[in-house]
């Protein structure tokens, strides 16, 4: 079976290998040489997409591969959703290309922030012995953040509003945004079906698609 897998194609493995600059993706990492590996494996996906590969050396593929080992699937999917694509010298003298790309950056950045906050206010609201006052303060932080998240997200969406980016990234939005206010409206503790949920999973493929329109739009 194994014999059968097509190579990784020389131009789609050069995307990998420029988007993780020619290092380790993982940035406590970032050593040399890299291999490509793919986050959902061949054998489920039986082929090679920008969006499912990322370089990795030897060593971080082994812990990877590894099913026991620390690196899952979702913290694997972020690191990729990491990969910042500012590259700004590439855009010199393109300067509707920076403007792209910093809508994209605020939005990461904000977005990122909002999620956090959102995540700690649920690992708070599963904890039976958490206080009424510490929830809301923690909630109150995460409507600030929701406040910030939502001017970037549109934004992004009126930079990019003819390309399918903005609606990429206004459905991420909005997913979270369901999820946030569902986590508002429990009680405490979490019921069982809401702690359950895990939103960085479920946003993942979504986020990868989103970051793949973008350095395909501006051309990276």
């Amino acid at each position: 079976m194994g014999a059968k897998r097509p190579k990784v194609p020389s131009d789609l493995r050069r995307r990998v290998l420029i988007e993780a600059g020619h290092r380790c993706a993982i940035p406590t990492c970032r050593s040399t040489p890299v291999e490509i590996a793919h986050i959902v494996p061949w054998a489920k996906v039986r082929t090679h997409e920008f969006k499912n590969l990322i370089a990795l050396c030897p060593t971080c593929h082994a812990r990877f591969d590894d099913p026991h080992g620390a690196i899952d699937r979702t913290a694997m999917r972020q690191y990729k959703a990491n990969l910042n694509p500012l590259l700004i010298a590439a855009s010199v003298g393109m300067p509707e290309q920076i403007g792209l790309l910093a809508a994209y950056q605020e939005f990461r950045m904000r977005f990122s922030s909002w999620i956090t906050s959102e995540l700690e206010h649920a690992a708070m609201k599963r904890k039976r012995r958490s206080s009424p006052e510490v929830v809301e303060e923690i909630r109150l932080k995460s409507i600030d953040c929701f406040a910030w998240a939502l001017g970037a997200t549109l934004d992004f969406q009126r930079v990019w509003e003819n390309y399918d980016a903005s609606g990429l990234a206004g459905a991420i939005f909005f997913h979270v945004a369901e999820w946030s206010d569902e986590l508002a409206e429990s009680p405490l503790p979490l019921p069982k079906i809401i702690a359950r949920r895990d939103i960085m999973e479920e946003i993942s493929e979504a986020s990868s698609e989103l970051h793949l329109a973008v350095c395909e739009a501006v051309g990276f």
